[in-house]
């Protein structure tokens, strides 16, 4: 090899060697400061709890020096999620004294997706709803996660009025999963229903069909004639799957003669198999007859949920059971029946022996 052959390896090994001793002094500094905030941050914990039954230790940790918040200041975040009333209030009033919420208030301008994220959850957590509207202009940001984060500190601020923005959310260029836009609408409570209840008008069908969810999750009855509607003449099939489940939870008297018109051949079968499980939620003993005759039903998943919803009417779908499962209805039929019936037998047994462990 040449001397500059040698010279250019030699060099490659000592620059190697070199940035090995960088990375590994690193690592060692950065555990150290991590080891050093761990033990600041033990020994301030027994100070902020203490803080939540004595307003007296808040002057205290409003004075720490910058070094010594940064190791306790995750711990009194933490802390906020999980505690109410009096010391909640001392927790955002020490947070805010801090200058966390202002921090947090320039996070949400940040241009670093992950900082907006934090800023976010952190607004969320003050409860500062005074920052709605920043929280809301999130919803249409570039970064997936940023958005979702948006949505779900709405729901924390509980505020009527990002029921309309949440909506919103799901029929925009930049969407947010309607999973989590249905949770964060539940979050808002009886105040928000009237913006759902015009939602079931609106053009985009992910739109209708969240506010259908969310409307039966809290069971509001006012919405039963535009849930019916949707169910008749809606063009979409998961707006009508909404409706039904929706009608299920809002649970009036009316509402099994609805559903049961659903479950005949002339209906798409998804549409059959989610109103079959739907009577067994609503729990009217009215259903058990059409019910029985579901389970000489095909598809499979038709016939099993109308066992199954057959289960949840008590006295008057078992005795349906146990006489479609001596053979009323054919062979297939009993097979449901029997099965539902074994399974019920299971499950009573199963809970019985778990009430004589625990007595």
């Amino acid at each position: 090899m040449s001397s500059v052959g040698s010279a250019v390896v030699l060099a490659g090994a000592v620059s190697s060697l070199v940035l090995g001793l960088l990375i590994t002094v690193h690592h060692v500094a950065s555990a150290r400061r991590r080891a050093r905030r761990e033990h600041e941050a033990q020994r301030l914990r027994p100070l902020v709890f203490r803080l939540l039954g004595d307003p007296e230790v808040l002057s205290e940790l409003v004075a720490l020096d910058h070094r010594a918040w940064g190791a306790v200041e995750p711990t009194v975040i933490s802390l906020l999620g999980n505690v109410s009333g009096a010391a909640r209030e001392l927790l955002v009033e020490l947070l805010t004294r801090r200058g966390v919420l202002d921090s947090a208030r320039r996070g949400l301008r940040s241009r670093r997706a992950h900082l907006r994220i934090e800023a976010v959850r952190v607004v969320g957590l003050l409860r500062s709803s005074e920052d709605l509207p920043q929280v809301v202009s999130l919803m249409g940001d570039p970064r997936a996660e940023v958005r979702v984060a948006a949505a779900r500190t709405l729901g924390v601020l509980a505020d009527a009025r990002a029921a309309r923005p949440l909506l919103g959310g799901l029929s925009c260029s930049r969407p947010v999963p309607p999973h989590v836009v249905a949770h964060a609408l539940l979050a808002l409570g009886a105040a928000a229903h009237p913006v759902l209840v015009d939602a079931l008008n609106h053009p985009h069908a992910t739109v209708r069909a969240v506010a259908a969810e969310v409307l039966g999750c809290g069971g509001v009855v006012a919405a039963f004639p535009l849930l019916v509607r949707l169910l008749h003449e809606d063009a979409e099939l998961p707006v009508r799957l909404a409706a039904v489940r929706a009608l299920a939870r809002t649970g009036t008297p009316a509402t099994a003669p609805v559903l049961i018109r659903f479950v005949g051949r002339g209906s798409p079968d998804e549409l059959r198999i989610v109103v079959a499980e739907a009577l067994g939620v609503l729990g009217d003993p009215a259903a058990a007859d059409t019910l029985g005759f579901l389970l000489a039903e095909e598809p499979h998943r038709l016939a099993h949920n109308a066992s199954r919803s057959l289960l949840r009417l008590g006295d008057h779908g078992r005795d349906t059971l146990a006489s479609v499962a001596g053979g009323s209805l054919g062979a297939a039929a009993a097979a449901h029946a029997a099965e539902a019936l074994a399974w019920d037998q299971i499950t009573h047994a199963r809970l019985a022996a778990a009430a004589r462990s625990h007595p």
